[in-house]
């Protein structure tokens, strides 16, 4: 999944006669009209300091650093670069941004667990890699399309899915191994089942996201006789 490419423009200006000649560029036909209908401009917003009024910035959200690229090329190619710096004390000061993430892969992976546990198999399967095989009690693999079509076929009804405990959970680079429990009410095939399960997922950061690759669920067992136990 690829975010916007944010930037940061300040500029600082020599005098009010110098910052009102910017403003009346901006607002006029070469301004920030050709700036929001350049492609990959998402939104430009312009701020003045408090502290001093000279001082403009300008946050721009665009859909590609090439998209971003594309448009400054433009504007020195038409010499709008050398008329700002007729205008402004010191070169402008721009910088590119990049979000900052404060949640860990560990709280990620165990979000998408949660939601793989989730009685809705829809709620899960956003998170599948579209490659990935889910290994069976009886040892049999099962790829996406069929996973769907057992979901959403007569012989199976989830009363309910919940997760009972996550046993194991290793994050190394782009990859996590996770061992989880769960307990599950379903039907299938007429047959009601009550079961203590043990899963196993491999997960891959792909995109920035993290999709599950690999699954793995052992036997079921009734909860009467006690979940699994792990070190």
């Amino acid at each position: 999944m690829s975010s916007d490419h944010t930037v940061r423009a300040v500029f600082t200006f020599k005098d009010s006669e110098s910052k009102s000649a910017f403003i009346t560029f901006c607002n006029g036909e070469r301004g920030l009209g050709v700036t929001r209908a350049w492609e990959g401009c998402k939104s430009i917003e312009c701020y003045e300091s408090e502290d001093n009024p000279l001082e403009i910035t300008i946050w721009q959200k665009w859909a590609s650093k090439e998209n971003h690229e594309s448009y400054v090329g433009m504007r020195k190619e038409k010499g709008d670069f050398d008329m700002l710096g007729s205008w402004v004390s010191a070169p402008p000061d721009i910088k590119s941004l990049h979000p900052v993430d404060f949640v860990s892969d560990e709280d990620k992976v165990e979000a998408v667990i949660r939601d793989m546990c989730h009685k809705d198999y829809e709620v899960g399967m956003k998170h599948t890699h579209k490659d990935c095989v889910f290994i069976r009690p009886t040892g049999n693999p099962l790829n996406m399309e069929g996973w769907k079509q057992m979901m959403t076929s007569d012989d199976v009804s989830v009363e309910s899915n919940d997760l009972v405990t996550i046993n194991k959970m290793q994050v190394v680079g782009d990859m996590a191994y996770v061992c989880y429990t769960t307990h599950g009410k379903f039907n299938y095939k007429g047959t009601a089942n009550d079961d203590i399960a043990v899963l196993t997922s491999v997960l891959q950061r792909v995109d920035g996201s993290w999709k599950v690759v690999h699954g793995q669920r052992s036997t079921g067992r009734k909860p009467e006789e006690g979940v699994p136990q792990f070190a």
